[in-house]
């Protein structure tokens, strides 16, 4: 979405639009990535894992979050998800994930990620 391709010789494409993008998250920006994911889990008012469908939508809205290292905290607000597919054209590496921030109670901000039904926190805002 970010590429124009102009044949040699033509006339310099204007510029692209500031977007938003594809796959782009919103700011503000996770202030702390994690070297490797955090497992997490989070789950609906009812206590079942939050699910993301192929077309990009929750099964139930979010409850509660828990990430290893961290006390279990009440969903507060979130967004997305955003759909991310990577390597889509080479079978034996594509990866497809959704991603989600969440706010807890305790005044924490996640970036999550689901890949396979297993949620990770990648990152960490504030």
């Amino acid at each position: 979405d970010r590429v124009r391709r102009v044949p040699y010789g033509d006339a310099a494409p204007p510029r692209l639009p500031a977007g938003p993008w594809p796959g782009r998250l919103p700011a503000p920006h996770p202030a702390t990535v994690y070297p490797a994911p955090l497992p997490a889990r989070l789950t609906d008012t009812a206590g079942r894992e939050v699910a993301v469908s192929a077309r990009a939508e929750v099964s139930d809205s979010p409850a509660r979050l828990a990430v290893a290292g961290h006390r279990a905290a009440r969903v507060t607000g979130w967004t997305g998800p955003w759909p991310v597919l990577e390597e889509w054209w080479d079978s034996a590496h594509a990866r497809r994930m959704a991603r989600l921030q969440v706010v807890t109670a305790d005044g924490h901000a996640w970036l999550l990620v689901v890949e396979r039904g297993q949620w990770w926190a990648e990152a960490g805002y504030g």
